[in-house]
């Protein structure tokens, strides 16, 4: 059970000693040492106020992954960005369907925004294995990701419900110094635990009033294997672009294009999706002679973005306009050589399944500050989008060119859905005590539309339209204990109406020959609700840089899904058939997770540091106490760097503890460690070489987010870790 009490003394001791501890060698540190880790603190974040402000002056706790740690990780998919922030966890494979949880909330319940544009959402089985993943983007286009934990729907709207994600993508501006015109790199990459060779490029140049930058990568790679090297072999290939084109209509107004474009192709040798109800056949004369898949991922996005300075009505304004489409088109081909002549059936057969997922969205979006006097700094905004979501499927049988009866089939997984929303904010940040607490609070009003389009279920009857309106609060307290050191406070409110998958869904499937799953469309969804509760502190307590957290989340209306139906199938003699079990989505009354993170770094001396990190979540149904399956077990990080003037390295112990808070059936997963090392060596001013061992001992594990909800008796073999793997990169400014 989460004890804050105890949690608190405990943090209270460390700091106590943290406080005295330092004395003893702050005069063997020169200014570099201090200074240098207090760039961590002063880095600028948007996420929690939707106004660029120091990460210090945030009440509210957020992760920072920069270009440099992207580029010092060999970091080269989106499942990478995270691994040593045990608070993020990332699902999925590279090539495959990916999505993130933050503080045990994930699926769709967290905002995902790339510079300032709502990305698409996941589609599958609510953000635990999903078909359609999250985060279509590049990582070398990154400049900075921010994950802002804990309800934000009083600046962001809908989905804020478990946190936003922010990802910047990068700027002329942050390869041009101020008496450059031209300036760019040459990257070069490998990485073994998916055989993946990149190359890619940035040009930035300036002329007269206009900014132009241009990025582009090109991967070719493989699956990334298990432990035992037994998952299925496919080839992952994509690109990316990404161009801006900046108008600098005075010193402080500008306007900006943004165009960012990926693709990513995989291919592989199997057809599981189509084939699952046949493998178990094989005895009975279904044999499969070929079989190949092919699924291709998309997005393109383009903004129009204003931003002015200095008026009346404002001191900052930014506008934008944007259009951000995603799809996802997955093929599966088989040839079943049939000889069944027990069942009337020796053929040779053609099957096909195609599937597509598209999801587009237009909006307009604003945001604002005025400084009304010493006191209060209003914020404001006002935010309008549209999107529209879409998922078919297309299967055919035939022999010899001819369909089979009742083929093609031509189905909607869920409704042609339009969502429309609407939001106007305003929060006033207000300072008090000679600036040494501020106060913010905010509010937010929403509106919700989605509408199924006349859809309608099986049973005839229409799919339910959504009409929500919603007010959402926030208020954050942010204490200056001395020129390094902050207390925070929080409180926000999150909202989220019902996803149109889980609104409309209705599906039947026989996955094998023995077992049926069918998915009952739910007759009335509450909207999802959220308080979030946290206190905490952030900065340095001389040479050791801290940021502690404790938090209480609370959900209302839990969607979630529920066994409503379970049945097995005999035949006249008493022989068992199938098993067939229907599901539905439903609302809990209410879910809770409590949850604490600690980080610490002590700088030794000039080059040398240690540091570590742990979080630690528990999370219930508070009407029956099972144990919610997307929270982690007590896990972190540990480590020593070491920074000189032109190499730096890292050693670090990646660490979980066992995990045993799981229902009844569910296996519980064993606790590891494992270990990375990172080297990162400038070979001159403008090269710069990166290398990261991972799994350095070659040790099994399987992480939890991996086998989260698995059952007691299932193998975990296919779920484990990869092995020892390294990556590197070579980076060359001109």
């Amino acid at each position: 059970m989460f004890k804050p009490k105890m949690l608190a003394s405990a943090v209270a001791a460390a700091l106590s000693s943290m406080l005295v501890a330092p004395l003893a060698i702050a005069d063997e540190l020169d200014d570099s040492t201090v200074g240098a880790s207090a760039d961590d603190l002063e880095v600028i974040v948007v996420s929690g106020s939707r106004t660029e402000k120091a990460l210090k002056d945030v009440a509210g706790s957020i992760s920072v992954i920069s270009q440099e740690d992207i580029e010092k990780q060999v970091v080269s998919d989106m499942n990478q960005l995270f691994k040593y922030d045990p608070s993020v966890q990332v699902t999925g494979q590279t090539g495959k369907a990916q999505n993130i949880t933050v503080r045990g909330m994930g699926g769709d319940r967290v905002l995902m925004i790339k510079d300032g544009m709502r990305m698409n959402e996941g589609y599958g089985a609510n953000g635990l294995n999903d078909i359609v993943g999250r985060g279509f983007i590049d990582t070398d286009t990154l400049k900075q990701v921010e994950v802002a934990k804990g309800a934000a729907s009083s600046l962001y709207g809908s989905d804020a419900l478990g946190g936003i994600i922010v990802f910047t993508t990068k700027d002329a501006s942050d390869y041009l110094s101020d008496d450059e015109t031209l300036a760019g790199n040459l990257k070069f990459g490998y990485s073994d635990v998916d055989n993946k060779y990149s190359v890619g490029g940035t040009l930035a140049t300036i002329t007269g009033d206009f900014e132009h930058l241009l990025n582009a990568t090109v991967r070719d790679g493989e699956e990334q294997q298990n432990y035992v090297e037994s998952e299925d072999p496919f080839d992952v290939d994509s690109y990316s672009i990404l161009y801006k084109a900046k108008y600098n209509l005075s010193d402080t107004d500008n306007l900006t294009l943004t165009v960012d474009i990926w693709e990513q192709e995989a291919k592989g040798d199997s057809a599981d999706g189509l084939l699952a109800y046949f493998r178990g056949l094989e005895a009975f004369g279904y044999m499969v002679d070929t079989e190949n898949s092919n699924t291709e991922q998309t997005t393109d996005s383009f903004k129009l973005s204003y931003h002015g300075e200095n008026t009346r009505f404002y001191d900052q304004l930014n506008v934008n306009v944007y259009s951000n489409t995603s799809e996802q088109i997955d093929k599966e081909y088989a040839l079943l050589n049939i000889n069944a002549p027990m069942f009337g059936v020796v053929e040779m057969r053609d099957m096909f399944k195609n599937s597509s997922y598209k999801q587009e969205t237009v909006g307009f979006l604003s945001n604002a500050t005025l400084k009304i006097n010493e006191t209060h700094t209003l914020g404001y905004g006002l935010d309008i989008e549209k999107t529209e979501s879409k998922r078919n499927e297309f299967k055919l049988y035939e022999v010899e060119g001819t369909p089979k009866p009742g083929y093609p089939q031509e189905t909607d997984k869920f409704p042609k859905t339009e969502t429309f929303r609407t939001g106007v904010f305003v929060n006033d940040e207000i300072s008090l005590m000679n600036g040494q607490l501020t106060v913010t609070p905010g509010v937010r009003f929403d509106t919700y539309e989605m509408d199924p389009n006349g859809a309608l279920k099986t049973d005839g009857t229409e799919f339910k339209k959504f009409d929500e309106n919603h007010t959402s609060f926030n208020i954050g307290a942010l204490y200056q204990v001395n020129d390094m050191l902050n207390i925070f406070a929080q409180y926000g409110q999150g909202f989220k109406v019902p996803a149109y998958d889980l609104a409309y869904i209705e599906h039947y499937n026989q996955a094998t020959s023995t077992y049926i799953y069918e998915i009952v469309p739910s007759e009335d969804l509450d909207p999802e609700e959220s308080d979030t509760y946290e206190i905490g502190l952030r900065g340095h307590i001389g040479d050791f840089v801290v940021s502690a957290a404790i938090y209480h989340n609370e959900y209302e209306n839990f969607l979630s899904t529920e066994l409503i139906a379970s049945d097995q199938v005999f035949d006249d003699q008493g022989s068992f058939l199938y098993q067939h079990d229907k599901f539905q989505y439903q609302n809990l009354e209410s879910v809770t997770i409590d949850g604490a993170e600690l980080a610490l770094t002590y700088y030794i001396n000039n080059q040398w540091s240690v540091f570590a990190n742990a979080t630690y979540q528990d999370g219930e149904n508070d009407e029956t106490g099972d144990y919610i399956t997307s929270i982690s077990p007590l896990s972190g990080i540990a480590g020593v760097s070491f920074d000189g003037e032109n190499f730096s390295t890292e050693l670090i112990l990646n660490w979980a503890d066992r995990m045993d808070k799981v229902n009844e059936g569910n296996a519980e997963v064993a606790g590891y460690g494992s270990l990375d090392w990172l080297i990162n060596y400038d070979i001159t001013n403008d090269v710069r070489v990166n290398l990261s061992i991972t799994n350095l001992t070659d040790k099994e594990y399987v992480r939890y987010s991996n086998a989260a909800g698995h059952a007691a008796d299932d193998s975990f073999e296919h779920l484990a870790a990869s092995g020892r793997s390294f990556a590197a990169s070579i980076n060359v400014a001109f």
